[in-house]
């Protein structure tokens, strides 16, 4: 078996030397130890998913039973009739695909301003933008909480939105990956009479897919596994994200709820599974495409 590699307009070619035993037992080993690790991450999901098919006594029985004797939907039927745990899970799902909406079209708009047009100011604009990543959240909280009181915004959703619809890590996502988006595609539509809101609409975003499909999967699982925010700014449980709820549940009664809380995080993880599977592809190549091209 012959291959021939060419570097520097010179070809060399020869048999390609066999895989040696040792490297075989090496990629066999790094085989298993993958392996043994998923299989270990994958174990409190099982539990939680058998758990959740398993009457209270029977979660709590020692030694503990790997398949349930009598599966039964109970747990599920108990914990959308008693609980608001339905009307947390829309209230989660409204509120991260509003911020997947507005975050995903801000952050492009202004990632494109920022990567295909110069302007007076435009390295200290960023250079600021970029400077609030280093503020920590929590230094935050105190001074966002007294401005959302002050503008009656508390118990509602817009603290969980409007703060973030513009953040600086989705300006920056969106800047690098638009430097691999060539400006003769740009020339070319203003030839034809594009205008420049018209360019970014019909040219840019569905060259960008790769990058809004990555961005809006990030803005999705951040919104939706986001626990401290709606701590601070939420009040009555009709308002409660399915974190909250989840948390109210953990807290009342621990060992009377344990059921439910199983059937809880199992109901919680769907949407982000669903959501993940759904965008794959594109997620993996806005993270491998352009996306630090400048």
């Amino acid at each position: 078996m012959t291959a021939t590699t060419e570097m520097s307009g010179f070809s060399i070619s020869g048999p390609v030397a066999p895989m040696t035993m040792q490297r075989r037992l090496l990629i066999g080993a790094m085989y298993a130890i993958l392996i043994g690790a998923a299989v270990l991450s994958l174990i409190p999901f099982y539990w939680m998913l058998m758990s959740s098919f398993k009457p209270l006594q029977d979660i709590l029985t020692i030694p503990v039973w790997l398949i349930p004797r009598e599966p039964t939907f109970a747990n599920y039927h108990e914990l959308l009739t008693t609980t608001l745990f339905a009307r947390s899970m829309f209230n989660s799902i409204a509120i991260a695909l509003i911020n997947v909406v507005l975050q995903v079209f801000l952050c492009s708009l202004a990632g494109f301003a920022f990567a295909k047009y110069e302007f007076r100011g435009q390295a200290l604009l960023f250079t600021l933008v970029l400077g609030t990543v280093m503020i920590p959240a929590s230094v935050q909280l105190v001074p966002n909480y007294i401005v959302m009181g002050r503008l009656k915004w508390l118990d509602t959703w817009l603290p969980l939105i409007i703060p973030g619809a513009a953040n600086a890590f989705g300006i920056f996502w969106m800047r690098q990956y638009m430097y691999s988006i060539p400006d003769e595609l740009l020339d070319a539509g203003r030839l034809d009479g594009a205008t420049e809101f018209g360019l970014f609409w019909r040219l840019v975003l569905p060259v960008a897919r790769p990058a809004l499909a990555a961005l809006a999967l990030f803005v999705f699982t951040t919104s939706w596994n986001d626990f401290l925010q709606p701590l601070v700014y939420l009040r009555s449980q009709e308002q409660f994200t399915v974190q909250l709820m989840i948390a109210t549940i953990f807290r009342t009664k621990f060992q009377q709820n344990f059921h439910l809380l199983m059937a809880a995080s199992v109901l919680a993880i769907i949407p982000m599974t669903v959501l993940f599977f759904s965008v794959q592809r594109q997620f993996i190549a806005g993270l491998t495409l352009g996306s630090l091209k400048e």
